[in-house]
């Protein structure tokens, strides 16, 4: 059984490329589901319905600050389901980090933590 990643100094679960390879997932809403941090629900339409954190259940759909914040290169999303939209095999890294870290990092609308992915670069069409 292979390891937990490593924590980075921040207290952030860090995914690399390599590791998610490893998950045999598709995509990045697999990644964090399989993190254990957050348990993401969907209603019987496929919609997403409902998220749950350590601190319980919220909903998407009201954008309360109970809904990790989700960072795609830098750039923070409206909606989480975002994640069903990027595929496994694009994602450089992934962070997961708690409430109280990301808070300091992104102030007091990311109480319930943080996702964050670097997606790999495209290569260059020359």
């Amino acid at each position: 059984m292979r390891a937990a990643p490593p924590r980075g100094t921040d207290g952030a679960r860090v995914f690399t490329a390599a590791d998610i390879a490893e998950m045999r997932v598709a995509t990045a809403w697999d990644v964090v589901e399989r993190t254990g941090f957050v348990t993401l629900r969907e209603s019987p339409y496929g919609d997403s319905a409902t998220m749950k954190t350590r601190r319980g259940k919220s909903s998407i759909l009201l954008g309360s600050a109970d809904v990790p914040v989700v960072l795609v290169n830098g750039v923070r999303q409206d909606d989480p389901r975002t994640l069903r939209q990027i595929a496994a095999e694009n994602i450089e890294k992934l962070w997961v980090v708690n409430g109280i870290q990301a808070t300091v990092q992104q102030g007091t609308n990311s109480g319930a933590g943080l996702v964050s992915i670097i997606t790999k670069s495209a290569p260059d069409s020359k």
